[in-house]
C-alpha cells in the first residue's frame, strides 16, 4: 500500500524567499556601485542600505529555518521540537523584517531630501523621518513582546495578544509612511525646471513604490485569514510569502533610484546629490565655447546649489558665462592656436 503524499508549501517559500534575497542583494550592490562609480564616495543613504540589506538576509535565514521547523505543513504530523522552532524562527523573522524595512524606507528619505536644500523639504523629510524611526521602535518593541514571558515567541500555546490587530497596526502605519515618501519625492519633482517627459520619467521611479503598498495590502488579508487558525503551520505560509515580497520590493524600490538611468536624468535636470552638483553645463555657438555655472543664492553655501528650487523673491541670483574662442572650428593651420582669449561676465538678477 502505497503512503499517502502529504501536501507542502515548504519548497515554495524556501524558492521565493532565496530568490528575493538574491534579488535584494543584487539591487544594492548595483546601487553601491553606481553610487562609488560616479561620486567616488557613498553617503548615509548607502549605509541605510547596506544596514537593511543586512537586516533582511538574517530575516531570510529566519523564515528558511522555520521551514525546516514545519513551516509551511501541516500541524498536526509536526512534533513539539519542531513546532517551537518553527515559532522561534518566525518571532525573529518578524522583528528584522521591521528593522529592515525601517532601514531601507530611511535610505530613500535620505536620497529624496538631498535632492533638495528647500527648508520645507527638509522639514517634511525630517518629520516624516521621525514617524518612520517611531514605527519601526513600536513594531520592535511589540513584535518582541507579543506573548508573555518567558515564551514571547509561543503564538500556538502562550497567552498572547490578538496577532491579527497587530499585523494590522503594522500594515496601516506602514502604508501611511510609504505614501509620506511618495508625497515627499512628488513634492520635490514638481518643482524641477524640466519638461514634462522629463517630470513623468523621474516621478515614474518614485510612483514605483506603490508596489510596496500592493504587497502591505496583501500582507493584511493574509494575516486576517489566519485568525483562530486549527492549523497555523500551513495557513500562516501566505503571511510569509507576502512579507518576504514587501521586504525586497522596499529595498529594490530603495535603490532603484540610484541606478545610472535615473542618475542620468538628475544630471540633465541640474539637480544635485550628496554636495555633488549637476549644474554645471557647456554649450558652443558659433565656433565660441560657453561655460555656463549657476552661482549661488545669498546665505547659501556651493553645494546646496541647483536648478531645483525656485529662487524667493528677496534673493540674488548669479550666472557666470565664460567664452573662448574655438580656434579649431574655423581655422585650417596650427598657428591659430597660439592666441587664446577668455572672456567673463557675470549676469546679476535681482528678484524683489
Amino acid at each position: 500500500m502505497k503512503p499517502e503524499l502529504r501536501e507542502t508549501w515548504t519548497p515554495a517559500i524556501n524558492v521565493l524567499t532565496w530568490f528575493m534575497l538574491v534579488t535584494s542583494i543584487l539591487s544594492v550592490f548595483t546601487r553601491l556601485g553606481t553610487k562609488y562609480w560616479i561620486f567616488r564616495k557613498l553617503t548615509i543613504d548607502d549605509v541605510l542600505s547596506i544596514a537593511a540589506l543586512i537586516a533582511c538576509v538574517g530575516q531570510s535565514v529566519a523564515v528558511s529555518m522555520a521551514t525546516e521547523g514545519g513551516l509551511g505543513q501541516h500541524f498536526l504530523p509536526l512534533d513539539a521540537s519542531n513546532v517551537e522552532k518553527m515559532m522561534k524562527s518566525q518571532y525573529t523573522a518578524n522583528i528584522l523584517f521591521v528593522v529592515s524595512m525601517c532601514c531601507s524606507k530611511l535610505a530613500l528619505m535620505m536620497f529624496i531630501r538631498n535632492l533638495s536644500p528647500a527648508s520645507l523639504d527638509r522639514q517634511f523629510a525630517l518629520g516624516l523621518g521621525i514617524f518612520i524611526v517611531l514605527w519601526a521602535i513600536s513594531g520592535v518593541f511589540t513584535a518582541a513582546f507579543q506573548c508573555r514571558v518567558p515564551a514571547t515567541w509561543d503564538y500556538i500555546n502562550g497567552k498572547c495578544f490578538d496577532l491579527v490587530a497587530w499585523w494590522n497596526y503594522l500594515g496601516v502605519t506602514n502604508i501611511i509612511s510609504e505614501g509620506g515618501i511618495i508625497a515627499q519625492a512628488l513634492l520635490v519633482i514638481i518643482r524641477v525646471q524640466a519638461d514634462i517627459h522629463k517630470k513623468i520619467v523621474l516621478s515614474s521611479v518614485f510612483l514605483f513604490r506603490v508596489v510596496v503598498v500592493i504587497a502591505i495590502i496583501c500582507q493584511l488579508a493574509y494575516a486576517k485569514d489566519t485568525k483562530g487558525s486549527d492549523d497555523p503551520s500551513w495557513d500562516t505560509w501566505t503571511v510569509v510569502v507576502s512579507t518576504q515580497m514587501t521586504q525586497a520590493l522596499s529595498i529594490v524600490t530603495a535603490c532603484s533610484p540610484q541606478f545610472k538611468p535615473f542618475l542620468d536624468s538628475l544630471r540633465s535636470s541640474g539637480m544635485s546629490l550628496g554636495g555633488t552638483s549637476y549644474g554645471s553645463r557647456q554649450r558652443t555657438y558659433a565656433g565660441t565655447i560657453y561655460k555656463i555655472s549657476r552661482g549661488r543664492r545669498t546665505g547659501e553655501t556651493p553645494s546646496e546649489t541647483h536648478e531645483l528650487v525656485t529662487m524667493p523673491g528677496d534673493t540674488v541670483n548669479q550666472t557666470i558665462v565664460t567664452s573662448s574662442p574655438d580656434c579649431d572650428a574655423e581655422s585650417q593651420t596650427s598657428q591659430s592656436q597660439i592666441i587664446r582669449e577668455v572672456r567673463t561676465w557675470t549676469v546679476t538678477e535681482t528678484r524683489l
